[in-house]
């Protein structure tokens, strides 16, 4: 996936860059529609005010969706079930399944950490655009 995104702030190599929403997530309503830029903390040294293209294998993109948000629902769902199985008490199968959603951030973290270490999942920078230079047109 290329997408084009205007560098912000840098600090110590890390770049914080602009997207504009693309035209196709204006119907998903999945981030309640109430954002219409994104910021993106990416590795690398540019200057901050120009354009960049930025690229993220789209298999990347849709394994890191499924990893962020479908593992912390199916460990707390999983710990609802364990705790049900194990308690009388609700508050006590709330507890598990809130404790097992907590341990799935945790494995996502660690992944997360040993994935940053490959560069599988780091968007990359393809394109810097000069001093005046703008992507597409309009912008």
């Amino acid at each position: 996936m290329l997408r084009s995104g205007k560098v912000v702030a840098g600090e110590n190599g890390v770049l914080e860059v602009c997207f504009e929403r693309p035209e196709a997530c204006a119907h998903c309503g999945a981030c309640g529609g109430q954002k219409e830029e994104t910021l993106v903390k990416i590795p690398g040294n540019v200057p901050v005010g120009r354009w960049i293209d930025v690229d993220m294998p789209e298999g990347q993109v849709l394994k890191a969706s499924m990893l962020a948000y479908v593992m912390p629902l199916l460990m707390l769902l999983g710990g609802l079930a364990l705790g049900s199985a194990l308690f009388k008490n609700e508050a006590l199968c709330a507890l598990t399944g809130i404790v097992c959603m907590g341990l799935s951030w945790l494995i996502l973290r660690l992944v997360e950490t040993k994935m940053r270490k490959k560069d599988v999942w780091q968007p990359k920078i393809v394109n810097v655009y000069g001093e005046n230079e703008t992507p597409g047109c309009g912008k």
